[in-house]
């Protein structure tokens, strides 16, 4: 039976580095993300490795778009087994609460939050008459403690999609459907790279193990968690921070 993974997000970053891992492991990916031309970058390399893989563009901010999204991926592909919410956004790096700027705050917490949100709610109807299915929403450290960078917008998005994820897990346990969320610290990104620049590795320093981590690290955690060795798990934001919450 085809296990189909769809990945927000999964053109950059943590994302793409999800989507590569489910499609080493044997699953069907679909990419999701606004960048059309990306998707079909990381489409067509999974392609020539040997995988399977599709990719819509879509803004999933937008409650129609995700829809017809997710309505041509249950018209075109297997039922969906395993959902990543890699979609995500930084905000205003560096900025005081006093001096965020209204818009950028709705636009942070349409993409962490409501974004994912949605997403959710497309896939759990067919997840729960399968009574199967593992949904993995990629947060961050600043879902656990305050943002080092993002301020407090960011780290309200964070916190918003933890509690989320912890709630839902609850809700969905009983058709056996698991929820859970990972909590990445610094990792090396394209995102990362533009907010700190050539601080990367000294802020990596930060962390025990005295490295970044990297997005293939973040990806191995999050499909661990959709995995069958994961089966009693659900509900957690599982730190990826290199020993930082110790």
């Amino acid at each position: 039976m085809s296990k189909l993974a769809v990945i927000t997000g999964g053109n950059s970053g943590i994302g793409e580095a999800c989507a590569w891992r489910f499609a080493r492991e044997g699953y069907e990916v679909v990419v999701c993300g606004r960048r059309g031309e990306q998707n079909r970058g990381v489409c067509d390399r999974i392609r020539e490795a040997g995988g399977v893989a599709h990719g819509y563009a879509v803004d999933l901010r937008d409650a129609r778009e995700l829809t017809e999204c997710f309505r041509a991926i249950a018209l075109n592909h297997p039922p969906v087994t395993c959902l990543v919410n890699s979609i995500g956004i930084e905000g205003t790096p560096f900025t005081r609460t006093e001096e965020y700027d209204d818009t950028v705050f709705d636009d942070v917490l349409a993409t962490n939050v409501k974004a994912p949100w949605q997403c959710m709610k497309a896939v759990l109807p067919t997840m729960r008459l399968a009574r199967a299915g593992s949904i993995v929403n990629v947060a961050s450290l600043a879902g656990i403690r305050a943002s080092a960078t993002g301020g407090s917008v960011y780290s309200a998005s964070k916190h918003a999609l933890v509690g989320m994820t912890r709630a839902a897990a609850r809700e969905y346990a009983p058709f056996g459907i698991r929820i859970n969320a990972v909590c990445p610290s610094f990792v090396r990104t394209p995102l990362s790279d533009d907010i700190l620049g050539g601080d990367l590795e000294s802020v990596g320093g930060t962390h025990p193990l005295n490295r970044v981590c990297e997005a293939q690290e973040v990806a191995s955690a999050v499909y661990w968690l959709c995995s069958q060795d994961a089966s009693f798990v659900t509900g957690i934001a599982m730190p990826v921070d290199g020993g930082t919450q110790a």
